[in-house]
């Protein structure tokens, strides 16, 4: 994909996303924008389980949009109510603020999935774009002057929209190819180094690391994703 293509791409998601959280309710507390890179290796074992070798790490581009809770439990609240629930955490302090620690994200992503290689002197290349639904469980952990670490387990469920192979001098479409149209189920870690800006506005560094845990029935060749990926993005605060 050529970079002016690529910096439509961006500039056309990044407005999507603007236009979809001026019109979410206010219900909606938080709402996290992120854009960045995803480095993929591709794993792949032919029939007999042995690993093809020559395949590099391509890199894509990686959007996301996800509404975030920012905190299983809000100490203001809870200290107000009088739900059983509300008065055990009121007898227990460090549960109440372990709770508060720990925060969520669902939403959505697009990522390409990319990667080159040579074969016996055969270049090749593939390019993917995957849809999917993302979730993540973390535990924020303050740091002095307004910064915060956010310590996430991920996961989530992805699925093909466009992809070619190019392979000899000609392309083969990779949304019919039995190795990238199922859904890819993925699950890693991550983490979002925070800056709290304004009482509306934090913004973000974010590292992941997932990896596809299904795969092809056994004596069948099998193809595991791995891609990493380097994020910026910001935190919108209702």
């Amino acid at each position: 994909m050529s970079s002016s293509v690529n910096n439509l791409l961006s500039r056309g998601f990044v407005i999507t996303l603007l236009c979809v959280y001026s019109i979410i309710p206010a219900c909606a507390q938080q709402f996290k924008l992120t854009q960045g890179i995803a480095i993929t290796q591709f794993n792949y074992q032919n029939e007999q389980g042995q690993n093809v070798q020559g395949l590099k790490s391509g890199s894509g581009l990686a959007f996301g949009l996800a509404f975030h809770k920012a905190s299983l439990v809000d100490s203001a609240k809870y200290k107000l109510d009088q739900t059983p629930f509300a008065i055990y955490l009121g007898q227990n302090p460090k549960v109440a603020k372990l709770l508060s620690l720990i925060n969520y994200d669902l939403g959505l992503q697009f990522t390409q999935l990319n990667a080159v290689g040579d074969i016996q002197n055969n270049a090749f290349s593939y390019q993917t774009d995957y849809v999917g639904f993302q979730g993540k469980l973390g535990v924020r952990i303050p740091l002095p002057w307004k910064f915060s670490l956010n310590l996430q387990g991920i996961a989530s469920v992805n699925k093909i929209v466009h992809g070619n192979q190019l392979l000899m001098n000609h392309y083969v479409d990779l949304t019919e190819d039995a190795q990238f149209s199922p859904f890819k189920i993925m699950g890693g870690y991550g983490a979002e180094f925070e800056r709290k800006f304004s009482d509306k506005l934090v913004g973000f560094f974010s590292y992941q690391q997932t990896q596809t845990l299904n795969s092809n029935p056994v004596g069948q060749s099998t193809l595991h994703f791995k891609p990493t990926m380097f994020s910026v993005g910001i935190r919108l605060i209702n």
